[in-house]
């Protein structure tokens, strides 16, 4: 699977995987979220940006989206207070 990547290119990845991990938070630090900031830097090589900083831009865009606050509220709506 990964074959298709030269040496230097594998040395940049994990390094780019450990910088972006070391990140995490500890309550979200898991396999699942290191998979998916693996799977984020594994398709930025595939798409031919290869070097350390365009690796750690693609796993800092996943963690990204990993740390983003999840909305609360039904539905997303908001309730406006009433004046009267």
């Amino acid at each position: 699977m990964l074959i298709e990547f030269d040496q230097n290119t594998m040395a940049n990845m994990t390094a780019a995987l450990e910088y972006v991990c070391n990140q995490l938070p500890p309550d979200k630090d898991s396999h699942e979220t290191r998979k998916k900031i693996a799977d984020g830097i594994v398709a930025c090589a595939k798409a031919g940006r290869r070097t350390l900083e365009d690796f750690q831009d693609a796993g800092q865009a996943v963690l990204a989206e990993i740390n983003k606050p999840v909305r609360s509220g039904w539905f997303g709506l908001r309730r406006t207070p009433r004046t009267g």
